[in-house]
């Protein structure tokens, strides 16, 4: 950067020297300023390739990867031969999600200049990107790449994600180390050794470099985004709001900043701004179903229950579409409408726990919209069916059960729950109050019977795949690793590295058995499991003995329940 600042100072009308400042600002300050200087060097030198592709990666890192690419086509047109241009062409078409046609152009980069080693190393992403099969394929073409251009950081760090997404995660920091030996002010490194950290559950560890490096880089909206995400983590919504308002500053095409900006500004009580947050989101990666369920959700705690219901239809509405998210997003969405639709909300409850069994959100739900139909013993059912799905729901389960016992005018039954809920933290005084009058033989109020507690608000979006796999590498907690890998299902060939490292690592069989039920769900998306599963079944079994005891033969029994599930995932995954 320092160089390239010389060099514009010495020659301020040489669209080359104004294009080197531009590419150095776009990698190591940051996008809008890099976009200014870039423009300067198109207008100066409209001819100039160079220029075009200083343009195009200035709005590639500002998240607008459609404009990049008419960028980089532009610098092939003036320039047919420069490699770099197509390159970064490739990158572009990537971050679109393009990859077929991303294969293409980097294929054809490396074929023009088989000495670029940042060619291979997209190639090796686009490869991937297009089929999470051809791992070793992809790999060898980015250590091709690192071959040619050992100190290549961006060559570097494409090696390291390729390995991560092997799950291969010392080869992966090995690989990152290298880029920052490079250059160690390489910010895509840095944030990938935080997202490593993660990973390993060392979050703190995590929180404390990203501060570090958004300090050292205040207008890198990559590094601004990576400190929004574990400020969400932790539910510091109030620094999360602040560090992704940052992030979509200095990005505003980067869908996922906007995403994630929506949903601190929800939690911070800025509504209006949420909602404008996730339109944004929508609008800039319409394909992103998790980004429309939410904002679906977000319309109808901003008052627009109707039009939330609308949008969230559609989601549920798309071919192949079986998450259950959506279903349980639309039941609360019914719930709320004017006049509610509390038939068609119990079916949409219903309708995700079909989906997954697990979903302890849809049993809250329904629990709900029973108390809102006066079916007490309903929502006795299915608030006990959400306690049974996840233990941690119990104050507000107990609670809930609580007020319908109330409402039977069964008061030891709505004391018993009380005390249940009480103990484990949700102390409701209204109901309480309540009981007592019904104790004493009085009515309860009349604001009680007419008024029953609200719910809590709705969850805003799920946890990331970060997060989810941070818990399942990192808790303590089995049943928390548990409901994390179960989780992670939904996440595609992204969870695929977390629920390998638990089928092969976790101490408690049954976290073991729920990763390798995941994987088998995944299909052909999880193929990279396929070596580790088959060698956990040509492994001997941990716990044969000739003479057991009962503790012995039922931790026999738990590693044959999970010998079936890694067999059965096996199959699945083959497509057999």
């Amino acid at each position: 950067l320092k160089h390239a600042e010389d060099a514009a100072r010495a020659a301020p009308t040489s669209g080359a020297a104004l294009a080197a400042l531009a590419r150095a600002q776009a990698r190591a300050k940051d996008a809008p300023t890099a976009l200014a200087t870039a423009d300067r060097a198109v207008q100066t030198a409209p001819n100039s390739g160079i220029a075009h592709v200083s343009r195009g990666e200035a709005l590639l890192a500002m998240g607008r990867g459609k404009d990049a690419e008419a960028e980089f086509r532009k610098a092939l047109e003036v320039d047919p031969k420069l490699t770099l241009a197509r390159t970064k062409l490739a990158a572009s078409l990537l971050a679109q999600g393009n990859a077929t046609a991303a294969e293409e152009e980097a294929k054809k980069a490396s074929e023009a200049d088989q000495k670029s080693g940042e060619a291979f190393a997209v190639l090796g992403r686009a490869i991937l990107a297009r089929d999470p099969k051809r791992w070793d394929d992809a790999i060898a073409q980015a250590q091709q790449g690192a071959f040619l251009n050992p100190r290549d950081p961006l060559v570097q760090l494409t090696v390291g994600q390729i390995f991560e997404a092997g799950n291969n995660p010392d080869q992966a920091a090995l690989a990152y180390g290298r880029a920052l030996a490079a250059d160690p002010g390489f910010t895509p490194a840095r944030v990938a050794m935080v997202q490593t950290l993660v990973r390993q559950g060392k979050n703190d560890a995590a929180l404390a470099d990203a501060q570090k490096i958004v300090q050292e880089m205040p207008t890198n909206a990559q590094a601004q985004l990576v400190l929004g995400r574990l400020y969400l983590r932790k539910g510091d919504w109030a620094n999360a709001a602040a560090a992704l308002e940052q992030a979509v500053k200095f990005a505003p095409g980067d869908a996922e900043a906007n995403a994630r900006l929506g949903t601190a500004l929800q939690y911070v009580g800025r509504k209006s701004d949420a909602l404008a947050a996730y339109k944004r989101a929508v609008e800039l990666d319409p394909k992103n179903i998790d980004y429309r369920t939410t904002y679906g959700l977000i319309l109808g705690v901003n008052g627009q229950a109707d039009a939330g219901a609308a949008e969230i239809k559609k989601v549920v509405a798309t071919p192949g579409y079986a998450d259950s998210a959506g279903w349980v997003n639309l039941g609360w969405l019914y719930r709320n409408t004017e006049p509610k639709r509390i038939d068609e909300s119990i079916a949409a409850y219903k309708k995700a726990l079909a989906l997954n069994p697990k979903e302890e959100q849809a049993a809250l739900g329904m629990g709900w919209s029973y108390i809102n139909q006066k079916n007490w013993d309903g929502a006795i059912g299915a608030f006990n069916q959400a306690m049974q799905i996840d233990p941690t729901t119990a104050p507000e389960a107990n609670n809930a059960i609580g007020w319908s016992y109330l409402f039977k005018k069964d008061p030891a039954k709505a004391r018993e729950y009380y005390d249940k809920g009480s103990a484990a933290g949700r102390a409701d005084a209204r109901l309480l109050t309540n009981i007592g009058r019904l104790e004493k033989g009085l009515e309860a109020e009349q604001a009680a019977l007419e008024a029953p507690p609200p719910p809590p608000a709705p969850r805003m979006e799920r946890p990331d795949v970060g997060t989810l796999s941070a818990t399942l590498t990192g808790s303590r907690d089995a049943g928390s690793r548990r409901k994390a890998a179960r989780d992670l299902a939904t996440y595609g060939a992204d969870a695929v590295p977390a629920l390998i490292t638990a089928v092969q690592r976790d101490s408690d069989w049954s976290v073991r058995e729920q990763a390798a039920n995941s994987l088998g769900s995944l299909g052909p998306r999880a193929s990279a499991a396929i070596p580790h599963l088959t060698q956990i079944l040509n492994a001997p079994r941990q716990t044969e003995k000739t003479v057991m005891n009962k503790e012995e033969m039922a931790a026999m029994m738990q590693e044959e329940d999970f010998r079936k599930a890694v067999r059965n995932a096996l199959l699945k995954i083959q497509g057999r």
